[in-house]
């Protein structure tokens, strides 16, 4: 429950609030309340929200260091409690965003912020009751970036919101949100200058010590003296935090006894660390004669201390349920031992609301002073972080072992989302295992470093590590998609994976970069659901990878032949955007990767899982030819061939300014440099310019030596030159600070320069060119660094120096990758070759381990450029897309006609092809059908064929040879009868034509039933009906006797015949499988299921997979 200011206390600076929410007049529309540790700053918001709660729409959230799933939910909390608001037109707006925006949860911050505070707060006037936000304590975020990014929001968004709208922050006056915070033009209260807290802290003791009077009658009326008070006041220096725990500790015992105590300390030692250390004596005084419960008190406090998520009395009772003194003691017994007992005399430092509930420090301070091996010298309550996390390594990893195992849930349907099982999933999953899961690698990692190898607990904990590594891996993944933390396994694999490769354990490092690969590459179907950990992810891993070989026999689908490689790709993800990737680039600090397409349109990613952040960035009318992020990753510059260049916030993806238009040319290239202060652009015009990227402004005269078009433009690292590159065939250098050219790198080829690039240390300069060579030049010198690099056979269209320094990437037209070693311009490894067209854009991260790439195949794809693994072949027959695919009744062979013309037949079981494709058709197969016993082939084209075939053999069946259609239409469904005597054929027109197969003749005249094309043509089961769907939706039957049409009740789509859905094959209408990218482009897609045996074609490839034991799972 939020603590209020005593009434008649901080008078003044609630009034100073009151007035500024009262008054929508003012354009301060933001209040930062700050101060130090112990000032008093969350009891002062929280009395402004119990304040005005009655009288205005008010939300807060108060952030507390390490509840890291709470802290990301934030926007939802304030948008709760906006939605609870006594103001009608408030709560409206809210649950009318909260509709609109159902999945918004699971959106990112920046998302969440303008749908559900943004969008419904700009729909009021302005006029009504206030609307207060208070966001308390944001500098215990667990995230610092996190932070300056909701600053960032509220910066952006505050002006823009009607007057009657305010926020007020709370935080302390320390980096990194000081640099962020100061600079901005707000409102704040400054608690360290505050005159009349010394006169509020003595009020709020003596209206304290009254109650504590009030309820002990044995205390006389003139307890405590005057003096004594104002001592207390002297001692808190200012602190309500230390006066809040002071006044906590004497009531909590023998008041009059407690409060000599305290007074007897120095004056030297007065302050929160001597009032903790008062507490923390008695505590540990009161279990020194006992070991074991001595031992127990350290062990708890240091787990509350260093747990990086909440953790309650419950979890602490499992993880320590086989301490010493608990053996044979209920859980229930344990958590009241603990509560009454061991912890009795921490109530001053410590919130205990319930055994479920958190247990939380009273004040972050306590935990710098426990952690301070300074501060607490030789005393026992010192909490040395990585002990403690030893420890915990240990009893998490021990619970793991325990309370893991495959479906923990005892689902019974797959396509049960684990968002509607947590009822299911708190029963069954204990809230000591769901810590333990989420938790596990931090204390492991922070616990077991290489200086404490070899001592028993290490060895312990290594031991216990490798064992759930080989075993218990998939359980936890399940377990982690059940608890909504997916992407939280991404980090913890990643830490893991970094910490083994620093111990030298390379057997379990591979592994753990498996484990890496694995979460990343298949994070969707283990967010979606805990089954879909051993039915879709499992299924598509490389067999050769050491995780499949450990958990592959998990596997509920099986891929028989298909696009499964055997090891990783070296794309750690690639995704399909349905236009020309043009550029590719990562923000500074490596969290968001943007790609401009053809379209027009920007897109930002998320490089761990792949996922859009959000919608598209429009605003471009043409191609975006370039894009680059500010050194501070706040502002993004893309340049089009619209002839503009536009500022984005990458943070809520608006424009920050009007578009840079100075230019009469496409812009090629746009780039910050290394300050941020100067964004230069190359353009189709010869022209260079720079810009001032805060105001929009051109700086200075623009550059005009060049002849040609600008293709490329790069800043030397120290920020004194400018590269540029053109298709007059020439590099030029440029002093930045005055704009003159200061040479020209001359070479005796001539041809046009695509790409640009400074290596990290400015000492080489990398020229991709369209004479299919990259080029090293010293800068200085202006001369050739050795000769061309060669290997690539199509324009170098871009080049990029990793962070380090120790490889350059170059992206061509031939559609390959490669890196070299810039030292001894030797090509490093082999290139990267999955893609077929042109390589437009390379760009490292900022850490090195990641290359993206956008490709004329419309595909942005992010590399390991460290293993440039080779992608498994794909198994493909046609030299064009798929239009009809059907497996045979008897279920041995699959047929599948395509836009070449061609029907190729594979066998079903293995998914090889059958002899070579049947080739009478010179235009696109449209349909296909089998008889019912299998032996006759139809198959239908544009070209007004009708086609028989064996399809055992291949060859067309000469006793009824070829049927010509008379409308001259295409062929769109066929149908045999249920005793193989007729063939039914629809047309694109609105015929049905009925065929004799003995006689090779029609069978009455055309049925025609509306004007518009025919779907589809099926018989009833006794052939005694047809039914023909049409494009408009509706259909129609004829009885096949008088061939006459009549009226049927239609018959309705079965919910059992597996479709696409977005990335899914969908059963019953109910995600039921998982398909990787390489199914995610806009090429038709064909899907059968026959029995436990799902066939999907897909851009000429055709998959099949075992599918039984998935089956097995649906309901």
């Amino acid at each position: 429950e939020d603590v209020v200011c005593f009434p008649g206390t901080r008078v003044q600076i609630l009034k100073k609030i009151d007035n500024w929410i009262r008054d929508s007049s003012t354009s301060d529309r933001v209040l930062w309340i700050r101060g130090m540790a112990g000032r008093g700053k969350s009891t002062i918001a929280s009395t402004v929200v119990h304040g005005w709660k009655c009288r205005a729409s008010c939300a807060i959230f108060h952030f507390r260091r390490g509840q890291n799933k709470v802290n990301t939910r934030f926007v939802c909390t304030l948008a709760r409690q906006l939605g609870s608001s006594l103001v009608l037109e408030v709560k409206n707006a809210i649950l009318d965003s909260v509709r609109e925006n159902q999945d918004i949860a699971n959106q990112r911050l920046e998302e969440q912020f303008k749908a559900l505070v943004v969008a419904p707060l700009s729909k009021m006037n302005g006029q009504g009751h206030p609307i207060l936000i208070v966001i308390d304590a944001l500098d215990e975020c667990d995230n610092p970036k996190d932070a300056v990014d909701f600053v960032w929001l509220i910066d952006q968004h505050s002006q823009s919101l009607p007057a009657n709208v305010k926020f007020l922050l709370t935080c302390r006056p320390e980096a990194p949100l000081i640099r962020t915070l100061e600079p901005k033009k707000w409102h704040v209260e400054d608690l360290e200058t505050a005159s009349d807290v010394s006169d509020d802290l003595e009020r709020f003791i003596r209206q304290a010590f009254k109650q504590i009077r009030d309820s002990d009658s044995k205390l006389p009326e003139d307890w405590p003296l005057s003096k004594d008070v104002r001592q207390l006041v002297e001692m808190s220096q200012g602190l309500f935090q230390w006066a809040r725990t002071a006044i906590t500790y004497i009531g909590d015992g023998s008041p009059v006894n407690r409060l000599r105590v305290l007074l007897k300390r120095p004056s030297m030692w007065s302050g929160l660390d001597d009032l903790y250390h008062q507490i923390l004596s008695k505590a540990f005084d009161s279990v020194k004669l006992d070991p074991s419960r001595r031992d127990l008190l350290c062990r708890v406090l240091g787990t509350v201390i260093v747990a990086p998520y909440p953790i309650s009395l419950e979890v602490i009772a499992s993880l320590f349920g086989k301490h010493e003194m608990f053996e044979g003691t209920s859980q229930e017994d344990i958590i009241q031992f603990l509560r009454e007992d061991i912890l009795a005399d921490l109530n001053s430092l410590l919130s205990i609301s319930s055994p479920a509930e958190p247990v939380h420090l009273m004040h972050t301070s306590i935990r710098d002073l426990l952690t301070s091996h300074n501060r607490c010298e030789q005393r026992p309550y010192y909490i040395d972080p990585i002990r403690y996390h030893q420890q915990l390594a240990n009893l998490c990893l021990e619970i793991m072992l325990g309370g893991l195992k495959e479906n923990v849930c005892n689902l019974f349907d797959i396509s049960q989302p684990s968002s509607e099982v947590q009822d299911i999933m708190e029963r069954e999953v204990s809230k000591a295992v769901q810590y333990s899961c989420r938790s596990w690698s931090i204390h492991l990692t922070e616990g077991t470093k290489l200086a404490e190898m070899g001592t028993d607990d290490a060895t312990v904990n290594l031991a216990n590590f490798e064992t759930f590594s080989k075993e218990k891996l998939m359980y936890w993944l399940e377990v982690m998609s059940l608890v909504g933390a997916t992407t939280e396994a991404i980090g913890m694999a990643t830490r893991v994976y970094q910490w083994l490769l620093a111990l030298e354990h390379n057997s379990l490092a591979m592994l753990w970069s498996d484990v890496q690969r694995f979460i990343s590459t298949f994070w969707e179907p283990i967010s979606f659901g805990p089954l879909h950990v051993y039915a879709s992810s499992l299924s598509h891993c490389p067999v050769k990878a050491e995780l499949f070989g450990l958990f592959g026999k998990h596997a509920k689908v099986r891929t028989l032949r298909g696009l499964q490689s055997p090891n990783w790709p070296a794309s750690l993800w690639e995704r399909p955007i349905g236009s020309e990737v043009m550029t590719v680039v990562f923000s500074p600090d490596g969290r968001i990767v943007a790609s401009g397409s053809n379209d027009g349109t920007i897109q930002l990613w998320e490089p761990q899982t792949g996922m859009a952040v959000g919608e598209p960035i429009m605003g471009h009318s043409n191609s975006v030819r370039t894009l680059c992020f500010s050194p501070d990753g706040k502002v993004l510059a893309s340049g089009s061939v619209d002839k503009t260049i536009r500022l984005w916030d990458p943070h809520t993806r608006a424009a920050v300014c009007e578009p840079l238009t100075a230019h009469d040319g496409s812009f090629n290239s746009v780039c910050f440099s290394p300050d941020g202060t100067i964004l230069a652009s190359g353009s189709d015009d010869t022209i260079i310019r720079f810009w001032d990227p805060h105001t929009g402004a051109a700086v200075g005269e623009p550059l005009t030596s060049h002849r040609g078009s600008v293709t490329s433009l790069c800043f030397s690292p120290d920020g004194k030159l400018l590269a540029s590159g053109s298709n007059d065939r020439t590099i030029r250098l440029w002093d930045t600070q005055t704009g003159a050219a200061v040479g020209e790198l001359v070479t005796s080829k001539i041809y046009w320069v695509n790409s640009v690039c400074f290596s990290p240390d400015g000492k080489i300069l990398a020229v991709g060119s369209n004479d299919e060579t990259v080029q090293l030049w010293d800068p200085q010198t202006r001369t050739a660094v050795g000769e061309a690099l060669t290997g690539h056979s199509g324009f170098v269209k871009s080049v990029c120096f990793s962070p380090d320094g120790n490889i350059l990437a170059s992206g061509s037209r031939d559609g390959t990758i490669r890196f070299w070693d810039p030292r001894t311009r030797a090509a490093v490894g082999e290139p990267l070759t999955s893609y077929k067209t042109a390589v437009n854009s390379v760009c490292f991260s900022p850490d090195g381990k990641v290359l993206a790439s956008g490709s004329m195949d419309e595909t942005i794809r992010l590399w390991d450029p460290h293993t440039r693994a080779a992608v498994g072949e794909s198994l493909t027959a046609h030299d064009d897309s798929f239009n009809s695919v059907l497996l045979s009744p008897n279920g041995k062979i699959l047929a599948s006609g395509s836009n070449d013309g061609a029907i190729q037949l594979w066998d079903s079981h293995t998914g090889a092809a059958v002899g070579e494709p049947l080739t009478n058709h010179s235009r696109s197969v449209t349909s296909l059908c089998f008889s019912p016993d299998s032996k006759i082939l139809a198959s239908g084209s544009d070209g007004q064929k009708i086609q028989l075939w064996d399809p055992y053999t291949g060859a067309a069946v000469a006793a009824v040879g070829e049927l010509v259609m008379k409308s001259h239409r295409s062929v769109t469904s066929l149908c045999f009868s249920p005793d193989g005597k007729l063939l039914a054929c629809g047309t694109d027109y609105n015929t049905v034509q009925l065929w004799d197969l003995q006689t090779g003749t029609a069978v009455g005249g055309p049925l025609t039933g509306h004007m518009d094309g025919v779907t589809s043509v099926h018989f009833s089961s006794d052939g005694m009906l047809l039914m023909a769907r049409y494009r408009d939706g509706s259909s129609a039957t004829w009885d096949m006797i008088t061939y006459q049409r009549c009226n049927v009740p239609r018959t309705p789509l079965n919910d059992a015949s597996p479709a696409f859905q977005d990335h899914w094959v969908t059963l019953f209408c109910s995600p039921f499988f998982w398909l990787p990218p390489q199914y995610w482009g806009t090429a038709r897609r064909e899907i059968i299921l026959s029995g436990g045996t799902l066939f999907v074609l897909y851009n000429q490839t055709l998959s099949i997979f075992d599918v039984s034991q998935a089956l097995g799972l649906t309901r």
